[in-house]
C-alpha cells in the first residue's frame, strides 16, 4: 500500500515537472494582462463587445484571451448596441528567441536562453468615448536542454518556432582538442611507460 503511494507520488511530481511549452507561456503572459484589466474598477455587469486586433498570425489567442476574460466575470458579446461598452483588446508583438547556446560543463549537453515577450494594449469605449489605453509588456526566461527544444514548439504557430542558435565557435573547437590531446597522452605515456 505504501509503495504505491509512493509510486503514484513520484509519478505526479515527475508529470508536475514538465517544461511549458512556448504557447503555454505566452498564453500564461496574456493571463496576466488579463488580471491587469481585471484590477481596474470596471463594472463587469455591464455588457462588452470585446473587439480583438492583432495581427492575424495571433488570431488563435483571441479565444483564450474571451475565456480569460469570463473566467474572472466580464460578460462579453459580439454585437454593438446602444448600450453596449467595449473592450478593445491588441496583441502587438510574441516575440520567442533563444539568443545563445551554450554547454553545462566542458563534455555537458548543449543548453538554450529561452526568452519570450509579449507586448500589446487594451481600452475600454463607452458612448462612443475613448478610455485610457493601456499599454502592457511582460517578459519570460529560462533555459532549456537543446535536445528539448522540439517539444517546446508548436509548427501551427508559427511565433512559438524561433530559429535555433548554432553551435558555439569555440566550444565546437576546444572539445576535439581536448579529446585527441587526451588520446595522444595516453598512447604516449602507455609506450613510454611499457619500453621502461
Amino acid at each position: 500500500m505504501k509503495l504505491t503511494i509512493l509510486i503514484i507520488l513520484a509519478l505526479n511530481i515527475v508529470l508536475n515537472a514538465q517544461i511549458k511549452t512556448n504557447l503555454e507561456i505566452v498564453d500564461s503572459l496574456l493571463g496576466v494582462s488579463v488580471s491587469e484589466i481585471n484590477s481596474l474598477k470596471i463594472d463587469k455587469n455591464l455588457s462588452f463587445k470585446f473587439e480583438f486586433n492583432s495581427p492575424q498570425e495571433y488570431s488563435a489567442m483571441s479565444n483564450s484571451v474571451i475565456e480569460k476574460l469570463q473566467n474572472v466575470g466580464f460578460i462579453l458579446n459580439s454585437e454593438e448596441n446602444s448600450n453596449s461598452e467595449i473592450l478593445n483588446y491588441s496583441i502587438k508583438n510574441i516575440f520567442v528567441e533563444y539568443p545563445e547556446m551554450f554547454r553545462d560543463g566542458i563534455f555537458g549537453e548543449y543548453l538554450v536562453n529561452r526568452k519570450i515577450k509579449v507586448e500589446g494594449s487594451f481600452y475600454f469605449s463607452s458612448n462612443g468615448i475613448l478610455g485610457k489605453v493601456e499599454k502592457f509588456d511582460y517578459n519570460f526566461s529560462d533555459t532549456l536542454a537543446l535536445s528539448g527544444l522540439n517539444s517546446v514548439q508548436n509548427i501551427a504557430y508559427g511565433f512559438t518556432s524561433p530559429e535555433i542558435p548554432s553551435e558555439p565557435f569555440f566550444s565546437s573547437l576546444i572539445e576535439p582538442t581536448i579529446a585527441i590531446g587526451t588520446a595522444a597522452v595516453a598512447v604516449y605515456l602507455f609506450f613510454n611507460v611499457r619500453s621502461k
